[in-house]
């Protein structure tokens, strides 16, 4: 009996608790949420705040990557894609107001830190092409935010280094490789003769007769190549023998 008045009180415990959890009130819900939409508003200020912090110390010349990364991730907060991503659209507005181009000083960022990964912009362009000159095109050409001069004398010296720098090279190499595989074409015929005339058993018109085998025989075992020779002067020749 003691054991049944238990487990009745339990289950009106139960449903007593249960009753409670379910009566919160529409005030409420819409009170929760709006406390986690500021919440995530002020998370994204005290990032974009951090971000233009680190820029106004950074030197854009010779970047720091280990701030560079910090300054990104701090302004990443306040961009669109971090907004759609956390699905919090109804944030986006306010966001947009409180963190003024907070995607372009994104793109900056990411910039400065491949720079400083790789030593340079012309390094940072040879090695990490795309990647470097696509977050520089992201960023407007007349962007007219926070840290303009900064921003748009980094995006300027990017492009400009690589029409007048990396580009120039990059011609110069590809013009090169052609003209030294012109002369390799060229010379080839002249080198397959010099090498047949100082050695016979390396005669192009020898091996197309198949009047040649390897240096190795059935069993794999080098043969000498005077003894190779021979025996093709001998016989007038024979068929491949394989490894």
């Amino acid at each position: 009996m003691a054991v049944i008045q238990k487990t009745c009180l339990l289950f009106i415990l139960l449903i007593i608790t249960l009753s409670i959890s379910g009566c919160e009130t529409k005030a409420d819900i819409e009170a929760r949420e709006q406390e986690q939409r500021y919440s995530f508003i002020n998370r994204s200020i005290e990032g974009y705040q951090k971000g233009i912090a680190i820029f106004h110390e950074m030197d854009f010349a010779h970047p720091d990557q280990q701030k560079a990364k910090e300054a990104s991730l701090a302004f990443f907060g306040g961009t669109p894609n971090h907004i759609r991503f956390s699905e919090r659209t109804d944030c986006a507005s306010t966001i947009a107001i409180v963190c003024p181009d907070a995607e372009s000083l994104y793109y900056a960022a990411n910039c400065l830190e491949i720079i400083a990964e790789w030593g340079g912009i012309e390094k940072g362009i040879t090695v990490k092409n795309s990647m470097l000159l696509h977050y520089a095109g992201l960023i407007p050409e007349n962007y007219n935010g926070p840290l303009k001069k900064k921003v748009l004398t980094l995006r300027s010296q990017i492009f400009d280094i690589n029409e007048n720098v990396v580009k120039p090279k990059k011609a110069a190499q590809e013009a090169r490789h052609k003209q030294l595989q012109a002369e390799y074409n060229r010379t080839y015929s002249e080198r397959v003769a010099k090498m047949s005339a100082d050695d016979p058993y390396y005669d192009e018109e020898f091996y197309t007769a198949g009047n040649y085998r390897e240096e190795y025989d059935d069993d794999g075992y080098r043969v000498d190549r005077q003894e190779a020779r021979e025996q093709h002067r001998q016989s007038g020749g024979g068929t491949r023998r394989w490894r």
